[in-house]
């Protein structure tokens, strides 16, 4: 192993400095056009991958420490040498900026995501800008508005729950103050740039699987089926092999900001590594539907080794079903160049290059 290479990494992910990485092309991959693909679906660091669809393209983000790109793809499985642009800059005064995430609000296009002052990384804040047209991520963006300024709190991987009342609410990742274990917690809010306070604690890690490493619950993203709401979030250091994926959620719309209204699922992972296929590393997951919306597919980011310490994490994607109760139903990890049936309504549709 290149320790030398591994340090520039870390250094470039934790304190936002560009990287010029470069990773090998993925030569078993088959044609994009063909009936499968496989993972990655993107040859560079890509960690905390979240993607939308919008008017039948695919729009991705991911961390890059010191800016946004928007990378925009006709197809779910692929965003290698696609159209790319760069929407947003770190201030002068502002770093490491992680887990960007793109959500349609009441026909608003809006992207939430987290960045630092740039002296410590406990000062970390919650930030949203809108684009000014929806229908176009590649274009301008308004200068960013940062949630819940009255409250001085370590904040980051904030998500959007728009909840069957009509109400919407903020959910994040953070520590209390003393610091101790990260959690996750709920506000109401006024508008997509405006969280209400109070907010109030949804979740602590407490179960060995939470724990690894540190105990964290954080990458919250929601997923709604049938009337059922579920909350999917990340467990453990995403420095350690070990970080997987949990679940909890709400029916019946219950009020959101009482946590006992919520139920947990505290006994296991849902989605972890896979030692025989050397995935490791698996979660902060978004989910998003195919191309002919009849399948939902998860997007999250994995390594390929036990040693990585999560320092060369990839995009993904795989499909999940659905149990007899509407719960999603997680696959086991696939490990890369492994053959997927690429998703519903993709097969015979061409990359921009290819057209």
């Amino acid at each position: 192993m290149d320790f030398s290479k591994v340090l520039l990494t870390l250094l470039c992910l934790g304190f936002g400095f560009p990287c010029a990485l470069s990773f090998p092309q993925n030569t078993t991959s088959l044609r994009y056009d063909a009936r499968y693909f496989t993972n990655p679906i993107l040859d560079e660091l890509a960690a905390d991958p979240s993607i939308i669809k919008i008017n039948g393209w695919y729009y991705l983000v991911f961390t890059q420490g010191d800016r946004i790109d928007v990378l925009k793809s006709p197809i779910l499985s692929n965003f290698r040498n696609v159209e790319r642009k760069t929407v947003y800059f770190t201030p002068r005064n502002r770093g490491s900026l992680w887990a960007p995430e793109l959500h349609l609000i009441r026909g608003g296009l809006y992207m939430y995501f987290t960045m630092d002052d740039g002296v410590d990384n406990d000062n970390h804040r919650m930030y949203v800008i809108q684009a000014l047209d929806p229908n176009n991520p590649l274009g301008r963006w308004s200068r960013e508005i940062r949630l819940l300024p009255e409250e001085e709190i370590f904040a980051i991987d904030g998500t959007v729950l728009q909840y069957g009342n009509g109400e919407l609410y903020f959910i994040w990742s953070g520590f209390p103050n003393p610091r101790g274990s990260m959690n996750l917690y709920i506000a109401q809010m006024e508008s997509p740039t405006r969280v209400f306070p109070p907010w109030t604690l949804l979740r602590t890690p407490t179960m060995d699987w939470e724990k690894h490493g540190y105990p964290v619950n954080e990458g919250p993203f929601i997923i709604q089926n049938e009337g059922r709401t579920f909350l999917v979030f990340s467990a453990s250091s995403t420095f350690t092999p070990n970080y997987c994926l949990g679940i909890m959620g709400i029916d019946d719309l219950r009020d959101p900001l009482v946590p006992r209204n919520w139920w947990n699922d505290v006994n296991h992972c849902v989605f972890e590594r896979n030692d025989a296929e050397r995935v490791f590393t698996t979660g902060h997951a978004s989910f998003v539907r195919s191309l002919d919306d009849s399948e939902l597919w998860m997007v999250y980011h994995a390594t390929d080794d036990v040693n990585d310490n999560g320092v060369h994490r990839t995009a993904r994607i795989q499909k999940l079903d659905w149990n007899p109760d509407k719960a999603p139903r997680f696959p086991a990890a696939i490990g890369v160049n492994k053959p997927i049936k690429v998703p519903s309504g993709e097969y015979g549709r061409k990359t921009k290059k290819e057209n």
